[in-house]
């Protein structure tokens, strides 16, 4: 994608980079709404845990990242759905509908390809820098966060977690979540 490989290479304009953190902390507020309504599909005590896990991890972590980064020069707390791009709205709201017409697997195929995505994003880009030193890179606490051993291992948790449904999935469900997972 080319914002990724713009801030990659350091030529991604930092308002672009602004007005992407600001989207991207709007949407973690719903897609930590998600993991609340995945934790309302679980059947189990396990899968209930996962669910509060991950959102836990993301409004304690990920959104605290943002917010630092954003408070450059940007209140996140003023930051509100007026400030929502159309395209967040329709993605966030498809996954939504997706826990609320679905069960607990659907919603997780739906959350995976962000929490997976992300850390195969940043595991790419800090192997390719691992030569560059990326102290004077303007986009490193990003990098750092997205490529860092702690966001690797979560979303292998993440991976794992989902693939220990797929010896029970039928053909038809398989359909089902590639068609959500590629939504």
């Amino acid at each position: 994608h080319d914002f990724v490989k713009k801030l990659e290479d350091k030529s991604l304009k930092q308002e672009n980079f602004l007005f992407y953190l600001k989207q991207d902390y709007i949407y973690l507020l719903n897609y930590a709404k998600c993991y609340a309504r995945l934790a309302l599909n679980s059947n189990t005590a396990k899968e209930l845990r996962f669910a509060m896990k991950f959102q836990n991890y993301i409004v304690e972590g990920e959104m605290e990242l943002h917010r630092a980064i954003l408070s450059l020069g940007i209140n996140a707390d003023e930051l509100d759905a007026k400030d929502e791009s159309l395209v967040n709205i329709a993605y966030s709201r498809y996954m939504l509908s997706v826990g609320e017409n679905g069960d607990f697997l659907d919603m997780l195929v739906a959350l995976s390809a962000c929490a997976i995505g992300y850390a195969k994003i940043g595991a790419e880009i800090i192997n390719r820098l691992k030569n560059e030193n990326l102290k004077d890179h303007p986009y490193k606490e990003w990098i750092l966060t997205y490529g860092s051993e702690n966001f690797q291992n979560e979303a292998k948790e993440f991976e794992d977690f989902v693939n220990s449904y797929t010896s029970s999935v039928s053909a038809q469900k398989f359909q089902k979540l590639s068609e959500i997972f590629h939504t």
